[in-house]
């Protein structure tokens, strides 16, 4: 129901759009990521039937493409409100590290392995390849004095940074 919720709002944001309602989007998200994406996840599990019914998100990538796409609906749209725009990239910066479980020799496998679905998702190589404030509104603010615009800057960069380092093992 979050997720055909999300559907709904995202499609009237160019007109207006709630605050604290996008943050309670973003701890469902977050909750989960925590709980249903990851390597360890039993990939027949209920939640995923139930997704693929009602929705159509057959497999995990289908959902981390959800994600992402509500990580780049955020950005664009929500760039100059920082709670939201801190959380979303909170976001993304989790999912860019993958997932680390397991043994600690296993945990950089699993992670490339996890990691690897999103760096070939099509939302992904858009942020790869645009990731300037034309796209991203938050991007463009030049306060430098202001501390949370710069974390904000770096924690997207650091995520763009290890998905870009994928590919290089």
């Amino acid at each position: 129901r979050v997720l055909q919720l999300m559907n709904l709002t995202d499609s009237r944001l160019a007109q207006a759009g709630n605050e604290k309602l996008e943050l309670a989007m973003l701890s469902f998200f977050e909750q989960f990521r925590k709980i249903y994406i990851g390597d360890q996840v039993q990939k027949s599990s209920k939640l995923y039937r139930r997704l693929s019914e009602v929705l159509g998100l057959n497999d995990e990538t289908m959902v981390l493409s959800v994600f992402i796409g509500k990580i780049i609906t955020n950005l664009k749209y929500w760039g100059r409100c920082e709670p939201i725009t801190s959380k979303t990239l909170q976001l993304l910066n989790d999912l860019s590290i993958g997932y680390p479980f397991g043994k600690s020799s296993q945990i950089l496998g699993k992670r490339e392995n996890s990691v690897r679905k999103l760096v070939k998702l099509s939302a992904v190589q858009f942020m790869l390849n645009n990731h300037e404030s034309e796209h991203f509104s938050f991007l463009g603010i030049n306060n430098q004095s202001n501390l949370t615009d710069m974390r904000c800057r770096t924690t997207f960069y650091t995520a763009l940074g290890r998905l870009l380092m994928v590919d290089l093992g």
